[in-house]
C-alpha cells in the first residue's frame, strides 16, 4: 500500500501432492506437523485433489491442501519495496558495490562503496552508527577480508535453476502445486514458474541441460499438460545458506554491525518477519525473543567434551 502498486498477491492456496507411496509417507509427515501447529491444512485422496485441480496427473495418489499458503510475485515485490522506501524518504544508492566495512577496534563505523561498473574508482566512505549486512550469498566475500572471524557468519551460495512457461486457456493452474522435488507457481501475468534445483557449486550461475531437464520432467509428472506450453524464460540465482539453513539475525561481536542474512529458500516468505524483528532490535537495542534462536553466536558455541 505504501508503494501504491500491487505485488501479485494471490490467496488461492497450495496443493502439496504425492505421486507414489514414498511421496505419500513424506506428505503425511508434513501434514501431521502442520496439524500440530494448528494450521488449517486439509488431507485429500487423489480423486479429491483432481477435483480441486483437474490438471493434476492421474498418478497423484494423495494431496494436502494449504489454504493459507499464499504467494506474491517476487519481482513486483522488489519494485514495490523500492518505491515505498524512497517515498518514505530513504536514500537508495543502486549500482554501488560495497568494497569493505570500516571498523575501528571493536566498533563498525561505515562502509566503503564505489560504482559497480568502475572497479578503478576511488571508494567513498559512508559513515553510519548502525550497519545491517544483507548481502545474501556474497556475505562472506564482503566480511571475511577485513573483519574478525567471530563476526563472519557461515554463509555459502546454493545455486537454483528455474524456468517459466506461458499458460494457455487450456492449461491455467488455479493453485500453487508442490511435490517433493518441484513447485509450479501460476502468476497473474500468465507465467507458470517452475523451480528449483539446489546445487552446491559455488558462485556458478550457468544454466545446464540436466538442471532444466529435471525441472521439466518433475513438473510433467505432476501436471502432464505442461508438455505443450511454450518456454518463456530460464534463469539461475544464488541462495544464501547458513550451516543449519536457518537465517542469521541480529548483532555481531563488532558494535554497530548487525546481520540479516542466510534465509536460504525462504527469503521472500520471511521478509516481513525479518523486517519487523530487525527494526525492533535497532530501535530498542534489545534482541526480540522470536529472533534469539537465530543469532550468530549459535555457530560459535563450544561443544563440551566428556572424558
Amino acid at each position: 500500500a505504501d508503494a501504491g502498486q500491487g505485488v501479485g498477491y494471490r490467496t488461492e492456496g497450495t496443493l502439496i501432492v504425492a505421486l507414489d507411496s514414498d511421496d505419500a509417507a513424506w506428505l503425511r509427515r508434513q501434514y501431521d506437523f502442520q496439524q500440530s501447529l494448528g494450521l488449517p491444512t486439509r488431507w485429500m485422496d487423489g480423486n479429491g485433489a483432481r477435483e480441486q485441480e483437474p490438471h493434476l496427473a492421474p498418478t497423484v495418489t494423495a494431496a494436502a491442501f494449504a489454504p493459507t499458503d499464499h504467494q506474491v510475485d517476487n519481482r513486483r515485490l522488489l519494485t514495490a519495496l523500492r518505491e515505498a522506501f524512497t517515498r518514505a524518504g530513504g536514500d537508495l544508492r543502486e549500482g554501488m558495490e560495497v568494497v569493505r566495512i570500516q571498523h575501528d577496534g571493536d566498533r563498525a563505523r561505515g562502509v566503503w562503496v564505489r560504482p559497480s561498473d568502475n572497479a578503478g574508482a576511488d571508494p567513498e566512505l559512508l559513515e553510519a552508527p548502525q550497519i545491517v549486512v544483507c548481502a545474501g550469498a556474497w556475505t562472506r566475500l564482503l566480511m571475511a577480508n577485513n573483519l574478525p572471524a567471530p563476526a563472519v557468519p557461515p554463509i555459502r551460495p546454493v545455486k537454483g535453476q528455474l524456468l517459466s512457461l506461458t499458460m494457455s486457456p487450456l492449461l491455467k493452474l488455479s493453485y500453487v502445486i508442490r511435490t517433493r522435488r518441484v513447485y509450479l507457481v501460476p502468476k497473474l501475468d500468465g507465467r507458470l514458474v517452475i523451480g528449483a534445483t539446489s546445487e552446491d557449486v559455488g558462485f556458478d550461475t550457468q544454466l545446464t541441460a540436466g538442471g532444466l531437464l529435471e525441472l521439466l520432467r518433475d513438473a510433467w509428472e505432476a501436471v502432464p499438460g505442461v508438455y505443450d506450453l511454450p518456454v518463456r524464460e530460464s534463469w539461475a540465482g544464488l541462495r544464501p545458506a547458513s550451516r543449519d539453513h536457518a537465517p542469521v539475525l541480529g548483532p555481531t561481536p563488532l558494535s554497530g554491525l548487525h546481520l540479516a542474512v542466510g534465509h536460504y529458500r525462504n527469503g521472500v516468505l520471511l521478509t516481513p518477519a525479518t523486517a519487523r524483528l530487525m527494526c525492533e532490535f535497532l530501535l530498542t537495542g534489545e534482541v526480540p525473543e522470536a529472533m534469539q534462536p537465530f543469532g550468530l553466536a549459535r555457530f560459535h558455541k563450544r561443544t563440551r567434551v566428556h572424558a
